[in-house]
């Protein structure tokens, strides 16, 4: 829909005021009724191109709303054609499309402006920054996240790999050992041997 707080909308020798409905021709203001603003205020939204009769239909009256639409929205375009001296067959501001719908074809002004300050009010965000600053900052923090975790490591000999180990000679035995098993006791310690069966 056309913006509620719109200045006045300019066309001909009319100028339409958005929030009062008025329709003033030549300065001379004079109130149109409900159903023709709404139409003509959707046929300015879309200046220049074709709205459809269903559209039409749609947006002037709910789906539950038990009504003759097409006799309803003939009276409508009729008395806005009524207020604006137009006419079907030669039409100035609202030109009928055989079979399709409606379209206003006169020059507007005042609201392609209002359109354009209402979109430059809007701030433009960035979210590639926005995304490069996360990023970085994930990064960052990994980055720090590494450089305690290799200190704590070296620091408490977690990193440190310790190979202790000690070799005592069990026998006097100078042959070649095999097999060795120990006895329950742990006391003894039998083995094969190229020189024979020997327990030590």
């Amino acid at each position: 829909m056309v913006p509620v707080n719109s200045k006045p909308v300019r066309f001909g020798v009319f100028e339409l005021d958005l929030n009062s409905g008025e329709l003033a021709k030549n300065g001379r203001k004079s109130k149109l009724q409900e159903q023709p603003f709404r139409v003509l205020s959707l046929l300015l939204e879309a200046r220049g191109e074709v709205i459809t009769r269903e559209r039409l239909k749609e947006a002037l009256w709910p789906r539950d709303t038990f009504v003759d639409f097409d006799h309803s929205l003939n009276a409508a375009i009729a008395k806005l054609r009524q207020a604006l001296g137009d006419s079907a067959e030669n039409p100035r501001f609202v030109e009928t499309v055989a079979r399709r719908g409606y379209r206003f074809i006169a020059p507007v002004t005042g609201l392609e402006l209002e359109q354009n300050s209402t979109a430059e009010a809007v701030p433009i965000q960035g979210p590639k920054s926005t995304q490069r600053w996360a990023l970085v900052f994930v990064i960052a923090a990994v980055a720090v996240l590494a450089v305690a975790g290799f200190w704590f490591w070296s620091k408490t000999g977690l990193g440190r790999v310790r190979h202790e180990s000690s070799i005592s000679r069990l026998t006097n035995d100078a042959g070649l050992a095999m097999d060795p098993a120990v006895s329950p006791d742990g006391k003894l310690l039998a083995y094969a041997s190229d020189r024979g069966v020997t327990r030590t």
